[in-house]
């Protein structure tokens, strides 16, 4: 029973991952949409957002997932989708 479950496990991992670079790809447009490098505001940064700035969004956001979305390219992406 715990392979079963262990399987299902990873399964779930995996659509989470899958579905978080997808979010973070459509998040990349709407930055990009609505110019939020130089358009949030203050706001934005308050509460449990404060101590990020735009810089600190944007590495996230380009950087960080371009550089996943690269490794997944490579393959890896594939063992991912085998598993959805």
């Amino acid at each position: 029973m715990r392979q079963i479950d262990y399987v299902t496990q990873v399964r779930i991992a995996t659509r989470k991952l899958w579905d978080a670079l997808n979010d973070l790809k459509a998040l990349q447009r709407e930055w990009t949409a609505l110019d939020y490098m130089n358009t949030l505001s203050e706001d934005a940064f308050q509460g449990e957002n404060a101590g990020l700035d735009a810089s600190a969004i944007a590495a996230i956001v380009f950087t960080t997932t371009d550089a996943l979305l690269a490794l997944l390219d490579t393959g890896h992406g594939t063992n991912l989708a085998r598993v959805l």
